[in-house]
């Protein structure tokens, strides 16, 4: 498959552009629809690596760590984010227990995978293997990365029960928010230029 790096393609309209270094910051937009094409980034490659190592290190901690203790009569039961899934499974609500693995563990793991597979070989200036594939798969996952989801229904869960039992926030939760404050961060990168990998010499898909 022949690929044009520097060509990009509106979204809206299917206009064809030939691609132009825009300052951090900066976006280029469609002359036809005014849609923006793509955004200059503040971040360089190894700058947007580590900030998925560390999303990688706040999502072990958010599945390993409880997000929630509670308290009652002197007894605490604490829950990380796949007790709180293996809870739904085994209750009247197990239909929703897959959906809720799948959209919040699940996809974002994937995510972060891919996207520091990616990123490695790129600060390497390789093309990853398996590139095509991963990056296909990355545009197809990023509707469905819910980590906030997560996050909101834990906030919404400790309001709702803390004025019948003793509710504390777990390292899980603060971990889950830092998770949430970078994923936006690193899934709307500019991810055109990683293409430009594919014509290397030696790349193999």
């Amino acid at each position: 498959m022949k690929i044009y790096p520097q060509q990009i393609i509106c979204k809206h309209c299917d206009s064809l552009y030939t691609r132009k270094s825009v300052r951090p910051g900066e976006a280029a937009h469609c002359p036809r629809c005014r849609a923006v094409l793509y955004r200059g980034s503040w971040l360089s490659l190894e700058q947007w690596f580590a900030l998925t190592l560390t999303a990688a290190l706040f999502f072990i901690i958010a599945n390993v760590f409880p997000v929630l203790e509670i308290g009652f009569h002197g007894q605490s039961q604490a829950a990380t984010l796949w007790q709180t899934a293996m809870a739904l499974a085994h209750s009247y609500a197990s239909p929703l227990a897959i959906p809720v693995a799948l959209l919040m563990i699940v996809c974002p793991c994937l995510q972060i995978l891919l996207l520091g597979w990616v990123l490695f070989h790129a600060c390497r200036k390789k093309a990853a293997p398996g590139f095509a594939s991963a990056m296909r798969l990355l545009a197809g996952l990023a509707p469905w990365s819910m980590a906030e989801v997560a996050l909101l229904s834990i906030l919404i869960a400790a309001i709702k029960l803390s004025g019948l039992v003793e509710i504390t926030t777990g390292p899980g939760t603060w971990a889950l928010l830092g998770l949430c404050m970078l994923l936006p961060v690193i899934n709307h990168q500019d991810f055109q230029p990683l293409w430009t990998l594919k014509t290397l010499r030696g790349y193999r898909p």
